[in-house]
């Protein structure tokens, strides 16, 4: 399966569409918001079927600092003819803060009646016993909430 990796580390609104037009095409597309800084960050994300046989999975994880908002609306549309397609939509946000925000609006689009199709969502603060632990290692506690954010982006 193709994989695409997009960045997102500066406020704004950005939309993505991710087009399945050939019958047993595979994509796979994550998306990293690092809204660390203040602001507003909103991404749309769609992954459209248009035809069947079709497998698909797309992923955004987000890092959500003081007065940051995010917002993550994820979409998959499975057209009627797109018959025996597959895909995923996650969903997963980090505060770092009390005053960090993050909502996440998953939607399915379903017109094909032979299709695999689900969605996931979750959102919360860091572990204070992971922090525990890289502090008893050593760590500051700003060391240690840097190496899980790099452990929660994958990076």
């Amino acid at each position: 399966m193709r994989k695409i990796v997009k960045k997102y580390s500066k406020p704004g609104k950005w939309k993505v569409v991710i087009l399945f037009e050939k019958r047993g095409e595979e994509k796979e597309w994550e998306g990293i918001i690092d809204a660390r800084g203040e602001g507003e960050y909103e991404l749309l994300v769609v992954a459209d079927h248009r035809v069947g046989e079709t497998r698909g999975r797309v992923t955004v994880k987000t890092v959500v600092g003081r007065n940051a908002r995010v917002k993550i609306r994820g979409v998959i549309k499975i057209a009627k003819k797109a018959q025996e397609t597959e895909n995923f939509l996650e969903m997963r946000g980090l505060m770092l803060s009390s005053t960090s925000q993050v909502m996440a609006e998953p939607e399915l689009e379903i017109e094909a009646n032979n299709v695999k199709a689900s969605h996931a969502a979750s959102v919360g603060p860091v572990d204070s016993e992971q922090i525990g632990y890289l502090r008893s290692r050593g760590l500051s506690e700003a060391e240690a909430i840097d190496k899980i954010v790099l452990g929660w982006l994958g990076v």
